[in-house]
């Protein structure tokens, strides 16, 4: 699964294609075959990328445009690599680890089963709505840089004019001290992020090491949460890291507050041998998160013990704060967990039903179950046709229906892929009150002229127009008499569509089929036929 993810992602880079991680993800797991090449071919063609699968011979390596990607064997199944360049006798690729490796010609060739998906860069390469995605990135980046950087002034600050500078040693001790709290922020961070996606890869590798090193058998025990599984370690060390760093520049890194911690950090030996007794002894493997923790928490003892801060007076009137300081990450985790929950299931859900949406077997059931259209309406109305189309689709519409003006886009770009014949009929009748005979005239006149390309970009002004005004859309496209002659067509349109019954628009038939529209629209035509 996240083999197809990364060689899509990888070769967009190496084409230096904008994209985002979250349309590749979104794009490939919803696919019916989520881990086969047609996914990937799939994904690449919602950026305009024109993309061929093929068997090649081998001898023919040096000839493949390059990046591409190559399928090889491997023990258990085959994956897919990003070959990136071919030298005489050697080669270089990304394998399925995400790593850049060098291997010779010969021994490559051994693996590669001659199966490769080669790409071709078009100038209307884009990602469907990249510069808003990349916009909210930049913003969010840019926001947490700030943050970032106001809690490093404020800390700094009010490090350096605290009453720990009469002693220069004193404030190298603390410094340090203050970094140990940095990391086991960093590291507590991590223990939440796995408790909500322990299956990411970064966190896989960071989490692998030997066969006595498994995160998942540590934190997935009933050792690592107490009251009933309500409360998980992780939590409990992001919330003592996060009270203790933010206590310090909150007391203005006061001898007394120096003290309260270290004597806190003394606090947490019992627990250190604790933790090494389950996970040594009873539950027999090692938690690297756990590791860093523990090797944080005996450092700040042994730093506490030996700058002598456990000797400053105490202000218990500052207990209170540290409290509060403890309890606001836990009561928060409360909050933020469930909805992270709910969020990845509903992801896994909506891919999950994307994938079964996306089906072309299911879609044909259900045109199957569908009704068929009795006369089949040849020579009516605007007809969009290419060699190579698989499907024959019957749009009816009207020309003032939004979602009519919603659906021509993605229909015209399976018309431009090849992969439809479109036929497009209108319900407008030769009334004199019906407004919309009016556009219907002129589209089927532009029409008569036989330039396909002429109607396509009338369609298309029409449609994208956000007001549909048929005087300004009239001088775009001046006619002479040639709107006098649509009447008959109208009519054979307008009868046909009483015939079939069309009870709205846009009604659309797939191979004679009806589309059921409560379950599918254009765009996810786009997505199934394309």
């Amino acid at each position: 699964m996240n083999n197809t993810v990364f060689v899509t992602r990888k070769i967009l880079d190496l084409l230096q294609v904008r994209n985002t991680k979250s349309h590749i993800e979104d794009t490939i797991l919803s696919h019916p075959d989520h881990t086969s090449l047609l996914a990937v071919s799939d994904a690449l063609n919602t950026y305009s990328l024109k993309n061929l699968s093929a068997k090649i011979d081998k001898t023919r390596l040096p000839e493949l445009p390059l990046p591409c990607i190559v399928q090889v064997k491997k023990e258990e199944s085959p994956v897919f690599w990003v070959l990136n360049r071919c030298m005489e006798d050697s080669v270089s690729f990304y394998d399925d680890s995400n790593t850049l490796k060098h291997e010779s010609k010969e021994s490559f060739l051994k693996k590669w089963t001659g199966i490769c998906l080669l790409v071709d860069k078009t100038e209307t390469i884009s990602e469907p709505g990249i510069d808003k995605k990349l916009s909210s990135i930049r913003l969010a980046q840019s926001l947490s840089a700030l943050l970032l950087l106001l809690l490093i002034i404020w800390v700094s600050n009010t490090l350096f004019n605290s009453d720990i500078t009469a002693k220069p040693e004193n404030i190298v001790y603390t410094l340090v001290y203050t970094l140990l709290k940095v990391g086991g922020l960093l590291v507590g961070a991590a223990l939440l992020w796995f408790e909500v996606d322990q299956y990411n890869p970064k966190l896989q590798a960071l989490c692998s090491g030997g066969k006595k090193v498994d995160c998942h058998a540590v934190l997935n025990s009933k050792h690592a949460r107490l009251f009933n599984g309500s409360l998980s370690l992780g939590v409990l060390g992001l919330s003592y890291f996060f009270a203790t760093f933010l206590y310090l520049p909150i007391q203005e890194f006061s001898m007394s507050s120096l003290a309260i911690l270290t004597f806190f950090s003394f606090s947490t030996f019992p627990i250190l041998l604790i933790s090494a007794y389950y996970q040594g002894m009873i539950i027999g493997q090692w938690c690297k998160f756990c590791i860093g923790i523990q090797v944080i928490l005996i450092t700040e003892i042994i730093l506490g013990h030996a700058a002598g801060f456990y000797e400053n007076p105490i202000v218990l009137q500052t207990l209170p704060v540290l409290g509060i300081l403890l309890i606001v990450p836990i009561l928060l985790w409360k909050f933020v967990k469930p909805l992270l929950d709910k969020e990845r299931e509903t992801n896994l859900y909506k891919r999950g039903f994307k994938k079964i949406k996306n089906n072309p077997k299911v879609l044909s059931s259900l045109l199957a179950a569908s009704r068929k259209i009795e006369t089949a309406p040849n020579g009516l109305g605007i007809s969009l046709k290419r060699n190579t189309a698989e499907y024959d689709i019957i749009k009816v519409c009207n020309p003032y229906c939004g979602p009519c003006a919603t659906a021509h886009p993605h229909l015209e770009e399976l018309v431009n892929r090849g992969k439809i014949n479109l036929q497009i009929l209108f319900t407008a009748s030769t009334n004199h009150v019906d407004n919309r005979a009016k556009p219907v005239r002129h589209l089927l006149a532009i029409n008569d002229q036989g330039n396909e390309l002429r109607t396509q970009q009338a369609l298309d002004n029409w449609y994208s127009a956000p007001k549909k005004d048929y005087n300004a859309f009239a001088l775009k496209y001046p006619l002479n008499g040639e709107l006098a002659q649509q009447d008959a067509k109208i009519e054979a349109m307008y009868g046909w569509c009483k015939k079939e019954k069309i009870a709205h628009t846009p009604t659309l038939f797939i191979n004679g089929y009806e589309l059921p529209m409560e379950y599918y629209n254009a765009k996810d035509l786009k997505e199934i036929l394309g």
